[in-house]
């Protein structure tokens, strides 16, 4: 099934044509059945999968440049001329994705923006090529290999494991054992002895590799959970940065399911924005949120609200109360600012007695809106997690 593809501020059209060009491609595919949206119903078996996509950017722009030609005379003598050439260039910018209608999970993700850009030039400035039809032109480009992809489609990623760096000769043999067995492809093998060395001498490579091999025969919550573990236990920085691939893909799992189900875009933010916390904050921490917005602060603070009681529920993390009088300051201070430097982040935290700033704001405007979240280490002055989802 396709869902009429959403466009708006002058994208009607174009959704249009490129909810027609999908249907065409999956048609031309000779594999698959295009239901029609007309009267369907999520998860009743009508459709295995539904692909469902929006236009987020379209514009188009018109100049024109002065080129040489050379032109014969009535007497057959050449001479150059100079000719007006009249040029219109449109960009078209969509997502889309292919949700499988029993649970929610995504087929094909195409939700990272795919660009394109056509132009077409005429000296004819009274007969220009129009808008519509060059992002028709500029779709079809984009799709290349489309239908190869969507028969059958596999999803690579290379993953580098980490080496072992103690000077301990028995867990230098264990670690070697444990590569061996990756050339040899048992990879449920490999990582049981990684998880084995990490939870016998604590070694983080070990710890490290055990997460990242678990996802292939376990999943991604296996990872998550093994390497949000690590961070917490260690505060491996290699591991913290890793944490942010897995959950990102679990958020899109779920922002599909939720798609399914009616869930408003805040909710699924607030949503992805709490585990991402939850994930990467040390047991222990605390934590101030600052609302930093320039625009929709009120918005922002009901977020915050419902961020922090995600994170105190989570009964490992100490929020500082938002009616503290230097966080209320500095939250006006910086919202009446602009743009803070991370230093400045930094130094409110130290005062306030914090190990972690957490910034929130709003950017864009109508369905191109997000919310905009950092998460700054007070001791370190470094980003460990940061964020921009839609809103």
């Amino acid at each position: 099934m396709i869902r009429p593809f959403e466009g708006s501020e002058g994208r009607e059209q174009v959704a249009e044509a490129l909810t027609v060009i999908f249907r065409d491609k999956i048609n031309g595919t000779n594999t698959f059945k295009v239901v029609e949206y007309a009267g369907y119903t999520p998860n009743t078996g009508m459709a295995d999968a539904v692909l469902t996509g929006m236009v987020t950017g379209y514009t188009v722009k018109d100049g024109s440049h002065q080129e040489q030609r050379v032109q014969k005379t009535s007497e057959g003598e050449s001479i150059n001329v100079r000719v007006t050439v009249y040029d219109r260039e449109v960009s078209l910018e969509f997502t889309y994705r292919i949700i499988n209608d029993r649970d929610g999970t995504v087929v094909r993700n195409g939700e990272r923006k795919i660009s394109q850009t056509v132009s077409n030039s005429n000296e004819n400035p009274d007969n220009p090529q129009s808008g519509l039809s060059l992002a028709k032109t500029a779709a079809e480009k984009a799709l290349i290999g489309f239908n190869r992809g969507v028969v059958s489609w596999t999803s690579t990623e290379r993953l580098k494991l980490e080496k072992e760096t103690s000077k301990d000769k028995a867990i230098k043999a264990r670690a070697k054992e444990a590569d061996a067995l990756i050339k040899a492809g048992n990879v449920k093998a490999a990582q049981e002895a990684y998880a084995k060395i990490y939870a016998e001498t604590g070694s983080r490579p070990a710890g490290y590799n055990a997460a990242i091999l678990a996802q292939p025969p376990d999943g991604l919550d296996a990872a998550i959970s093994l390497m949000s573990s690590l961070v917490n236990a260690t505060g491996y920085t290699k591991a913290r940065t890793e944490l942010a691939r897995p959950e990102g893909f679990r958020g899109e799992n779920a922002a599909a399911a939720a798609n399914q189900t009616g869930t408003s875009a805040r909710e699924l933010a607030i949503r992805r924005v709490s585990n991402g916390l939850i994930n990467v904050l040390p047991a222990g921490s605390r934590v101030s949120l600052l609302n930093v917005s320039t625009s929709e602060t009120d918005t922002v603070d009901v977020v915050i609200r419902e961020i922090a009681d995600s994170l105190i529920a989570a009964g490992t993390i100490t929020v500082l109360d938002r009616q503290n009088l230097q966080v209320i300051e500095a939250e006006k201070q910086y919202q009446s600012s602009g743009a803070v430097s991370d230093d400045a982040y930094v130094n409110i935290g130290k005062m306030l007695g914090v190990e972690t700033i957490v910034t929130f704001s709003i950017t864009g405007s109508a369905s191109q809106r997000k919310l905009t979240v950092r998460c700054l280490s007070v001791e370190t002055g470094s980003v460990i997690y940061s964020d921009s989802t839609d809103i």
